[in-house]
């Protein structure tokens, strides 16, 4: 018992110290669309970190909302960033409003998630423990 004790302790300091290097801002952090009209919204990100952050995007939708999501609909612009230290970066979001697939008066929900990418494969093997980052921002809109 003192060992699983001990070895909690160890990754939950190790989370704190690896998770630290996640510095990244992002602008808005809600997005609502007027789902009756193609539209693009401008995501800024800063990474206020001192290391670059390279990140995928991708949408993903909750549980509840799966029969009124909108990853189909959804497109991200670039596919993949790469953020120096203090680097800024305006990242496209683009709604196609694919016709008859949207039900009338029903809301909508999905996410985009940023999940971080590791920079160097050396670097993961020469670690016990690393914690990769996601964040996500909530995209909503109602028809």
């Amino acid at each position: 018992m003192f060992y699983i004790k001990l070895l909690l302790i160890y990754l939950f300091f190790s989370t704190i110290l690896l998770s630290t290097d996640f510095n990244l801002s992002i602008n808005p952090t809600k997005i609502e669309l007027n789902l009756t009209h193609n539209s693009v919204t401008n995501i800024h990100l800063m990474n206020n970190g001192n290391k670059t952050v390279k990140l995928l995007p991708y949408f993903e939708t909750p549980i509840e909302f799966q029969n009124n999501s909108l990853e189909l609909m959804l497109e991200c612009f670039p596919k993949f960033i790469m953020l120096k230290p203090q680097e800024e970066k305006i990242i496209k979001l683009v709604f196609k409003n694919k016709g008859n697939i949207l039900k009338k008066n029903e809301s909508y929900k999905s996410y985009i998630i940023f999940k971080e990418l590791p920079n160097d494969s050396k670097s993961i093997l020469n670690k016990d423990i690393i914690i990769f980052n996601e964040i996500g921002i909530g995209i909503t809109g109602q028809n």
